[in-house]
């Protein structure tokens, strides 16, 4: 997935080898486009994440069947889309809020705020958790319970 020039209709990506795959064009549409800065715009990466699909030649879905191909889907890494969709700026927003997140639940030693914090780290290498509205609800909601307690622990 990282090194292939083609692909054909029937090659399988697993699970860990579509994500490199997603990581690859990534990088390859920052090559092409200048998104550094400012990134492509909320869903907007979508089409170009549809172009290199078609491409690639990648599996573009059956009809018939109703079956979705590959150039559907998201980039599946929070990291990557936010990096993507809003830029340099999005993206070190999200890891300070990560950050600060993780600070706050060693620093009062809270199990579940800690348990909280590694859990949504590692689910964004692996999900666009936050383009989802209960992703965006749970995450705010937990985020805000957490950190507010945290603020009451210091007083």
């Amino acid at each position: 997935a990282w090194t292939n020039t083609i692909f054909r209709a029937n090659d399988y990506f697993p699970g860990t080898a579509f994500r490199v795959y997603q990581f690859r064009i990534f990088l390859e549409m920052m090559k092409e486009n200048n998104i550094f800065w400012q990134g492509f715009g909320l869903n907007a990466s979508y089409k170009k994440i549809e172009e290199k699909g078609i491409y690639y030649h990648l599996y573009l879905g059956d009809a018939t069947n109703n079956n979705q191909g590959y150039q559907t889907k998201n980039f599946h890494n929070q990291y990557v889309q936010n990096f993507a969709e809003l830029g340099v700026f999005g993206f070190l927003i999200l890891i300070t809020m990560l950050f600060i997140n993780l600070k706050n639940a060693l620093k009062n030693k809270n199990f579940i705020h800690i348990s909280f914090a590694i859990l949504m780290i590692s689910l964004f290498l692996t999900e666009t958790f936050l383009w989802r509205q209960r992703g965006v609800v749970f995450f705010t909601m937990m985020y805000c319970l957490m950190n507010a307690n945290s603020q009451k622990s210091e007083s």
